[in-house]
């Protein structure tokens, strides 16, 4: 029993630090990509809340091997609903896919590196700038599969628009005011309010 608990103590230490890591690494993120923009520095993080407040969790993945991989999916194709995922694939077991021109594209995933998807929230922030991925994961018939998912979000209580910078008569909104927990339920009962692929 004190092997078992303390076996998860290391765990729980491990991921600790490893999620305050991935969070860092998503706020360097997201100063880049406000940069990018034409935006202040710290304008994407502030809308999502601000250092110490935007929503973020932890999604292990583990796909068995499956004998007819043509039968099913891992996950069928989505766009996150929220800001960015970070994701630590499997290295040695290729299985997501990503959209691209109508097309499903096998994403090769590359020594410890992370793979970074765009979700919604940045797409309606940058007013399609930057365009929410859509993707899907496909099973292997021999070998089993884990990723490890972070999923950076906005505070779900926080008005998510178009930034004002970023419009123009030209260029005007192309998606309606509503908070993280509004659009989550949104699309929960009404579907996606745009097509994400790119």
């Amino acid at each position: 029993m004190r092997n078992a608990l303390n076996a998860l103590n290391c765990c729980r230490e491990l991921v600790k630090k490893y999620s305050e890591d991935v969070v860092k690494l998503g706020g360097k993120l997201m100063k880049i990509f406000s940069r990018n923009l034409g935006l202040k520095e710290n304008y994407l993080e502030e809308a999502f809340g601000g250092e110490g407040n935007i929503g973020a969790c932890l999604r292990v993945n583990y796909y068995p091997k499956c004998p007819q991989p043509g039968l099913t999916l891992g996950i069928s194709p989505h766009s996150d609903p929220g800001g960015m995922t970070l994701l630590f694939p499997d290295e040695k077991v290729s299985g997501l896919q990503v959209c691209h021109k109508n097309n499903w594209v096998t994403v090769k995933p590359l020594p410890n590196a992370f793979i970074v998807n765009l979700g919604d929230q940045l797409q309606v922030l940058s007013n399609a700038n930057y365009r929410s991925v859509e993707h899907r994961v496909i099973v292997n018939a021999e070998k089993e599969r884990v990723s490890l998912a972070y999923f950076y979000n906005p505070r779900g209580d926080i008005p998510i628009k178009p930034a004002e910078e970023l419009i123009t008569e030209d260029n005007p909104p192309l998606y309606p005011c509503m908070t993280f927990n509004e659009y989550r339920l949104y699309i929960r009962t009404r579907g996606t309010l745009w097509k994400g692929s790119s």
